[in-house]
C-alpha cells in the first residue's frame, strides 16, 4: 500500500510539473507571436493593395 500511494505521490508531481512547463511554453509562444507582429508592424511598409490598384492614386503618383 505504501508503494502505491509514493507512486500516486509521484504521479500527481510529474503531472503538476508537466502543466508548469506546458505553462511556461504556452508564455514563451505568446511573447514570441507578439514580438513577431512587432517586428512585422516596424520593419514592414503597410501595403494596400485596394489602394494601389485605385485610378486615382495611381494618377496621384504618377501624373501624365
Amino acid at each position: 500500500m505504501n508503494k502505491e500511494m509514493e507512486l500516486e505521490s509521484l504521479v500527481e508531481a510529474l503531472i503538476r510539473m508537466l502543466g508548469k512547463s506546458n505553462e511556461r511554453v504556452n508564455d514563451l509562444t505568446n511573447r514570441v507571436n507578439q514580438l513577431e507582429v512587432i517586428l512585422r508592424e516596424s520593419l514592414l511598409p503597410v501595403y494596400h493593395p485596394v489602394h494601389q490598384t485605385d485610378p486615382k492614386v495611381i494618377s496621384e503618383k504618377y501624373p501624365s
